[in-house]
């Protein structure tokens, strides 16, 4: 365990190196690197002079032609590998992504890239997920540097990958199954409320919805509405995740499975019956239920709707996160709770809902916890997402002590 002295002297390198890594995280958050599309090209850029400038190994693994092309992808998917040290024994990685959902520009009160600074908050897309897990980890890092803490035979890798706000499957998920990288032990971005030990997969699901056009006016009766259709499936997939609410994991913190219509799209004009409708669906699966079985559940749940006359539904799989369940008893766990317990006080340790790339490195044999910077009032994914700056600093603290004993204990 990091000793008392030890943690004050991280937590004074990390004072030291805060405006440092405050100056990184609204600089990417001035960098948009919004998925869908996926472009992160200016991103890339800045990581890679950013950790140059440190001094720190640099591999880029970029996701392979036949893989963009099988999940038709718009651009290059690079993953930015940024190696701390390369020791001999145990690799630790730290676990975040580059990549943030959309903006809805008009819900914002701040400037959804200006990065600005309020009442001890950054403010911007990504200021928590995930750049701000980004500046923690490499806040962390550059504080284990300073204090020459970090055990000398432990190799430490920044994993910063792409795509996981639509699966990971060309972020982290090729990083594992390339063999890119082999981490013995991963802190995956999470949040400074909770250790989280375990999270539910994610299956996205786009439904598409034929039907025929016709006039509206003149001969409604001649064509099949696609819109109408598509209202009876998600009224009753809607049905069908108040049902799969009951079905309680037995992780603490992770509740029930849910299914959610998200987005739909379809129609071609007010006077023309909708020919086409498409939506998609987020369903969760708790990391003690099983993915196939959800899947086929899911599809047999639209097989089962009756649909008006003319019409007919089919399902595509858009993205598949894994769910990952570590023990609560394991060290990198333990090392990461009696840390966070001894910075921030009674945090609890528990699983999560939330899918994230964490399932990717567990099913390639690396032991995952998630852990990172931000509360409940980050408005995650929402307008005016933001970090609060002392959320900043302590998850660095916890993860710097964290890497330390997790390296001790596996020497």
């Amino acid at each position: 365990m990091t000793s008392e002295a030890a943690l004050v002297d991280i937590e004074r390198a990390v004072e030291d190196l805060e405006e440092e890594a405050v100056s990184f995280l609204r600089e990417m958050v001035r960098t948009p690197s919004v998925n869908p599309p996926g472009d992160y090209a200016a991103i890339l850029d800045l990581l890679r002079t950013r950790y140059g400038a440190y001094g720190w190994d640099v591999d880029v693994e970029w996701a392979p032609e036949a893989l963009l092309e099988e999940l038709d992808l718009p651009h290059p998917r690079p993953n930015v590998l940024a190696y701390v040290t390369r020791g001999d024994g145990p690799t630790v990685a730290l676990n975040a992504h580059i990549d943030t959902v959309p903006v809805q520009s008009s819900k914002w009160t701040h400037e959804p890239f200006g990065a600005e600074v309020d009442d001890g908050r950054i403010y911007g897309r990504g200021a928590r997920d995930s750049k701000g897990r980004i500046a923690a980890y490499t806040l962390a890092a550059r504080a284990l540097e300073a204090t020459d803490l970090l055990p000398e035979e432990v190799t430490l890798v920044l994993a910063l990958t792409a795509d996981e706000e639509t699966g990971g499957e060309a972020g982290a998920g090729h990083v594992v199954e390339s063999g890119a990288l082999r981490a013995d032990y991963a802190i995956v971005e999470g949040s400074t409320y909770a250790v989280e030990y375990a999270s539910s997969g994610v299956l996205t699901f786009r439904v598409d919805v034929d039907g025929a056009s016709a006039h509206a006016g003149l001969e409604p009766e001649a064509g099949a509405n696609a819109v109408v259709a598509a209202a009876r499936l998600i009224t009753e997939l809607d049905a069908h995740g108040e049902a799969l609410a009951e079905r309680v994991s037995e992780v603490p913190g992770v509740g029930g499975a849910t299914c959610t219509p998200a987005t739909v799209e379809g129609g071609v004009k007010t006077n023309v019956v909708p020919p086409a409708c498409s939506f998609t669906v987020d369903r969760r699966v708790p990391p003690d239920h099983d993915m196939e079985a959800a899947e086929r559940e899911f599809r047999e749940a639209v097989a089962g709707v009756d649909l008006p006359d003319g019409t007919s539904a089919s399902v595509e799989a858009l993205s598949r996160t894994r769910p990952f369940r570590s023990d609560p008893g394991d060290p990198h766990v333990r090392a990461v709770a009696r840390n966070a317990e001894a910075v921030l006080g009674d945090v609890p340790v528990r699983g999560t809902r939330g899918g994230s790339d964490a399932g990717h490195f567990h099913a390639g044999g690396t032991r995952a916890v998630k852990f990172g910077p931000g509360g409940r009032d980050s408005n995650v994914h929402g307008p005016d997402e933001n970090l609060a700056l002392d959320q900043l600093r302590d998850a660095a603290v916890v993860v710097a002590a964290s890497v330390r004993d997790i390296g001790r204990e596996a020497e």
